[in-house]
């Protein structure tokens, strides 16, 4: 009956060595550099009380001559430019935001200063034509 049990534990220790094994096999065949196909990146949402966006609800004049203004309704927060549409922003931190389009809107200086990351992508999201660099003569 013993001879039954060890030769019983060396079978399962086999079992449990090619298991650990197999599982090691996957996990560098899993990390293994190769071409990534994509990445998918969403933003954090962040809650901001209305009262909070207080501190941002001004006109900013940016250093290109536009006019950004920044204002709520209904606990959603808007961006225009003047003479066009709003477009929605989302709070990511305290004093960040950001478009559906990708455009990330920073403020610094306790909201007297603005950032605009991807200023393009917010010229976009208005409907502006944004201005292509001209090619390069051949």
């Amino acid at each position: 009956m013993k001879v039954f049990d060890l030769s019983l534990a060396a079978v399962a220790l086999c079992f449990s060595v090619a298991s650990v094994s197999a599982q090691q096999q996957a996990l560098s065949a899993a990390t293994a550099p190769g071409p990534i196909e994509s990445v998918s990146v969403t933003a954090r949402r962040f809650h901001m009380e209305p009262r909070d966006f207080e501190a941002f609800e001004y006109e900013y004049v940016l250093n290109n001559g536009d006019i950004v203004r920044f204002s709520r309704r209904v606990g959603r927060f808007y961006v225009g430019l003047r003479g066009k549409p709003t477009v929605e922003i989302f709070p990511t931190t305290a004093d960040q935001f950001v478009t559906k389009g990708g455009a990330r809107l920073i403020f610094t200086e306790g909201g007297d200063a603005l950032n605009i990351d991807h200023y393009e992508t917010l010229q976009a999201s208005f409907g502006i034509p944004v201005a292509t660099a001209p090619a390069a003569p051949k």
